[in-house]
Parts: C-alpha cells; structure tokens; sequence
C-alpha cells in the first residue's frame, strides 16, 4: 500500500549512527555510492554488503521497516533490471517471446539489482538517521549551498513520503464513492487517476502553502547571517568515523582494481 511507504522519514530511537554528524554521514553515503559505480565484482560488493549490515545494525533501524518502506521502489528497479537478461549478448538459454536469455544477461541482472538495493537502502539509512535540521544544516556545510538551497532540497525529499500517504488517502475516498482504479483498459484507468490527481495537486500547494505560512510565523529567514540553534561540532566518534571512511575507500579501490 501506498501508506506504507516510509522512504525519507526520520526514525527515531537512540543509537551510535543517530549521534554521528550529519556531514559525515552526508560524505560516506556519497563515497558508499561511488564505491559501488566503481566496478562489478563480488568481492567489492560483498564487502559493501557487509559494511550496509554494520552500519543497519548501529542505526538500530528494523530492517523490515526499510524494506517495507521500499517495497515500491524495489519492484521497479527489478522490472527494469530484467532488461538485461534478454539484451546482453552470451550464450543462449532460455527463449520468451522472441528474445533469449542470456547467462551473461542474468550474471549482470543480479549485480544491478545487488547494486541499486545497496544503493537505495544506505540512501534511505541517512535519511531515517538524520533529523530534518540536521539534514538542512549538512548539506549547507558539505556543498556549500546557501540556507534557502539546502532547506527546499530536504523539503522536497520529506514530501515525497507526506504525499504518498496524501494519494493512498485520496485514492480509497475516491473508491469509497464507487471510482474503480484497477478495473477496464488502460485508457479508462488514466481517466479514472485524473480523479485523484487533481485533488492530490491542489493538496500538495494547500501544505506548501500552510508550510510557508509557518516559517513566516517563526521569523524564519535563510540565507547569509543566519545563525544556528545546534551549530555542528566534530567530537571523537565523529573523527573515527572518519578514518573508517578513509580504510573503507582504500580498501574499495583496492578491490576494485585487483579483483
């Protein structure tokens, strides 16, 4: 269901990977990332894998919760994934509609998949770890981006997850009233989403709005000059963190290259 996706939602609970700074954070996910575009083989990606599972286990965030919470995403990445079974060239197998299914198809199905999974669950573990201040205030020190900047990007991710739920809400009114979304061709079903979509884009300017509105009434203002309630502070665990960072891409390129 669409209510059920959490993708971009802070989790709160007490744990080692919540206290870490957000600029380190912000940093090691980009480097995780890069690590993972780098190259395709088992061992660099075995030891991702293992690094994904360490940093789970430290963020104390269920992982039945992060799946849960991208079970939509998942899907799809799978579909589009399944391209390459039958558009990489290698010895045949087996023949659907016309097209083969190649070994070499299904060696590189099962590394894309592997890797857009790693990619997406350690993207969605910064963003249940990090506060949406924290965020705002990371992505401002690690790019250099001014107040405003970095607060409409972490705006736009957590609304991702608020309108979710706002279209699981229209949709089931909408059904309520007798609207079938999952009957008839694919051309009545576009008629019938236009009943959810307008309402769903007038919500979505309504909660801008009211958000807005909100800021106003809290002085907010942006920008250069502004300061800070919690400035961000390094302290040792943040330093250690560090040089974990630094081992985990030695030890990266290194696999990258030798294997």
């Amino acid at each position: 269901m669409l209510k059920d996706i959490t993708l971009g939602q802070y989790y709160s609970t007490d744990s080692l990977m919540h206290r870490l700074d957000p600029r380190l954070k912000i940093r090691a996910t980009i480097a995780y990332i890069i690590l993972l575009l780098l190259d395709r083989n088992v061992v660099l990606f075995g030891m991702l894998t293992l690094i994904f599972l360490v940093a789970v286990i430290m963020s104390k965030v269920p992982v039945g919760h992060m799946v849960k919470g991208s079970r939509s995403i998942l899907v799809v990445v799978v579909l589009c994934s399944a391209i390459n079974i039958f558009t990489t060239p290698g010895t045949g197998g087996v023949t659907l509609l016309g097209l083969t299914a190649t070994g070499a198809g299904l060696v590189k199905f099962g590394f894309v998949v592997w890797r857009m999974v790693l990619m997406i669950f350690m993207s969605s573990l910064l963003m249940y770890t990090t506060t949406p201040t924290e965020l705002t205030d990371g992505l401002e020190k690690c790019f250099h981006l001014s107040g405003n900047v970095a607060m409409g990007i972490t705006i736009a991710m957590r609304f991702l997850s608020v309108l979710s739920q706002e279209l699981d809400r229209i949709m089931k009114a909408q059904e309520a009233r007798g609207a079938s979304f999952h009957k008839g061709g694919p051309v009545k079903r576009v008629k019938a989403m236009s009943k959810v979509l307008v309402p769903l884009f007038q919500n979505s300017i309504d909660r801008a709005t009211n958000l807005g509105e909100a800021m106003d009434a809290r002085c907010y203002t942006g920008g250069k000059g502004r300061t800070k309630l919690k400035p961000l502070v390094y302290d040792g665990k943040d330093v250690i963190g560090y040089v974990v960072l630094l081992l985990v891409i030695v030890f990266g390129v290194y696999f990258a290259i030798k294997f």
